[in-house]
């Protein structure tokens, strides 16, 4: 244990002496670095040691404790006041507290209340101590790669994943700002998502070559970051001064296309100023991205002085739900897929053909999820395999459904296997988990999450996988373990009712007889009656 820096100060010599030889402070997480008898005493031994934690009185003579505060908090040093008094007076709570107090004691200190004080300020400081490391670091950080960490500052926000504020942190300490000439464009760009079907090794290869050759071009003619989309595609965001860049990036774009003989499908958005402006030119060419997806189009652009609806087009809207539905299926979620397909069946557009266009790509989307993660079984693979050789035999209205059947079967496959899969991986987890349980079942405070630490697992998902493999939650476990173990001390007389309560760690005698009759149908004494010879 890293030990803090402690001062104590009290201008009663037997009470600082009780206090410095009385407790073990190293236990507590602090080395005792200096003491003071007065408060003009405890300002230069203060000034001069630099603790992080100051334990004192509040009244002394001349020169309180409260006045050490306030003379400390004039310099640059930051360390943590811990106030005592004998009196029980609010006014000197109150202004203890408005000068930042992290605490206020009365004498006689309780040992008990002492401990809990100096450990939750020990765990205050370490935190602090820690977030100020991370901070010197991102500082480091930045003078030392500034422009690879703006490009993740950068990605992670246009995906949601920071706020604008602090976006706005990091772009003033590079001293790069965006000026009032510059503008950010985004262009998003892929391969036609259905050559995957027809021909896997070819569409990735087109598309490697694609986004190889966007990257060097686009970053030799101006300065750009790159965002890979979630699901396909992926955008480079453009950082310009120069007006005409759109008209320039979409003859550029379509140039591409005709050249590489391929389904190039790309949008281009409008220039927007500022760090908002990077995050709206993004959004607008990925919802851009959609609708040129639909349509084929080579190189979509929004109209100048045209702004693009969260409505969009059918198609826009479509894209989005789309992206529901697929996440709907990679969380195995049945209620979030009804609720967004509901939501798609509602948006289809009038058209039959167009209808099946989007129903097709929805699906596509839908699959190459699937085959990316797990749950694309042999028996899912030919379900779409079935979908795709009917597409043009069967009406809307069956597709509908039978796109919906597929789904909700998916998602059965995929809890399946995420079952199994949990149970298999993490059976020596369980059993260790089981063995911890057993050796501390005697200890009041087991709880799932105490054995969730003990074997490394974040406690939501070692409950869920705990209750798939003994098929109950881990609370009904470690009741059943408690009143099994009960039994057999009954069965077996050894010691009282009080000695069984300490041994199953339910220390209530009350609560222990409550919980035994709900269990076993018996109080616990009765049930003991019925093994005495």
């Amino acid at each position: 244990m890293k030990l803090l820096k402690l001062v104590i100060v009290d201008d009663e010599p037997i009470l600082l002496q009780g206090l410095l030889d009385t407790y073990d402070w190293a236990d507590m997480g602090f080395k005792v670095v200096g003491s003071a008898q007065s408060g003009e005493q405890a300002i230069e031994v203060i000034k001069e040691t630099k603790p992080h934690v100051v334990l004192t009185d509040i009244r002394m003579k001349q020169i309180t404790g409260l006045m050490v505060m306030e003379e400390i908090q004039k310099t640059d040093m930051d360390c943590m006041f811990i106030v005592l008094s004998a009196y029980r007076d609010f006014d000197y709570a109150q202004q203890a507290c408005d000068l930042g107090a992290f605490a206020y004691l009365l004498k006689p200190i309780e040992d008990e209340k002492l401990r809990e004080t100096m450990g939750a300020a020990y765990r205050t400081c370490m935190e602090q101590m820690e977030q100020e490391a991370r901070y010197e670091s991102w500082e480091k950080l930045l003078v030392q790669d500034g422009t690879s960490f703006q490009q993740v500052v950068v990605q992670n926000y246009v995906r949601d994943r920071l706020p604008e504020e602090k976006v706005e942190e990091v772009f003033r300490t590079l001293g790069d700002m965006p000026g009032n000439e510059e503008r950010f464009i985004t262009v998003y760009a892929d391969i036609d998502v259905a050559y995957k079907i027809t021909d896997y090794l070819d569409y990735e290869a087109a598309r490697f070559a694609l986004l190889k050759r966007l990257e060097e071009e686009l970053e030799s003619r101006y300065f750009c970051w790159r965002a890979d989309g979630e699901e396909t595609g992926s955008a480079f965001i453009v950082r310009t001064t120069d007006k005409e860049a759109v008209g320039k990036l979409k003859h550029f774009l379509e140039y591409i296309k005709k050249e590489e003989q391929s389904r190039v499908i790309a949008a281009i958005s409008k220039p927007y100023k500022g760090i908002a402006g990077i995050k709206r030119s993004y959004v607008e060419a990925r919802k851009l991205f959609e609708i040129a997806s639909v349509s084929g189009a080579g190189a979509f652009t929004s109209p100048e002085g045209v702004e693009l609806p969260d409505q969009a087009a059918t198609a826009g809207e479509s894209g989005d739900v789309d992206n529901l539905i697929v996440n709907a299926v990679r969380r195995n979620s049945e209620k979030e897929l009804k609720e967004a397909f509901v939501q798609f069946v509602y948006g289809l557009p009038h058209e039959e053909e167009q209808q099946r266009q989007h129903l097709h790509r929805m699906m596509l989307k839908v699959e190459l999820m699937l085959q990316a993660s797990y749950g694309l079984s042999e028996d899912i693979r030919e379900k779409f395999r079935g979908y795709y050789d009917n597409l043009g035999t069967i009406g809307t209205a069956k597709m509908v459904d039978v796109c919906y059947r597929i789904l909700c079967a998916a998602i059965e496959v995929r809890k399946s296997d995420a079952k199994q899969d949990e149970t298999r991986y993490f059976k020596e987890y369980m059993s260790e988990a089981v063995a911890y349980i057993e050796e501390h079942l005697r200890d009041e405070e087991l709880s799932i999450v105490s054995v969730a630490s003990h074997i490394y697992l974040n406690p939501v998902y070692f409950g869920r996988v705990f209750k798939n493999t003994f098929h109950m939650t881990f609370k009904q476990y470690l009741l059943q373990q408690r009143m099994e173990k009960a039994k057999k001390l009954l069965e077996e007389g050894k010691g009282s009712i009080g000695d069984i309560c300490e041994a199953v760690g339910i220390h209530n005698p009350s609560y222990f007889s409550h919980v035994f009759k709900q269990y076993t149908g018996k109080l616990p004494s009765e049930y003991k009656k019925e093994y005495e010879g």
